[in-house]
């Protein structure tokens, strides 16, 4: 009974451990890349600054230039003014008033 254990759990082991080094070995992907979604050529476009043209609206919230890195953006600022106001606030408290 312990023999067919172990050789189940061996033959478990084998085959789980097998899948994943036989599926990496297949053919390197040949396919063509996904078309870009801009106004200029993607060559046009490598750079160091974006160029005019080379970019996309964003469909998501979450993507690039949309709401929410806007909404990200207002939260920062508003908690800079929030420290800003309390550093005001110390300062002036520990200034001596005048007679």
């Amino acid at each position: 009974m312990k023999r067919i254990a172990l050789l189940t759990v061996l033959v478990a082991t084998f085959v789980t451990f097998q899948t994943p080094l036989v599926t990496s070995a297949t053919s390197p992907d040949t396919s063509m890349p996904a078309a870009y979604d801009l106004e200029n050529e993607p060559s046009e476009c490598i750079g160091f600054l974006p160029k005019p043209g080379c970019g996309k609206k964003p469909e998501d919230a979450g993507e690039r230039g949309g709401a929410m890195q806007y909404l990200v953006f207002a939260i920062m600022i508003a908690g800079l003014t929030v420290v800003g106001i309390g550093i005001t606030r110390g300062i002036k408290k520990q200034r001596p008033t005048k007679p």
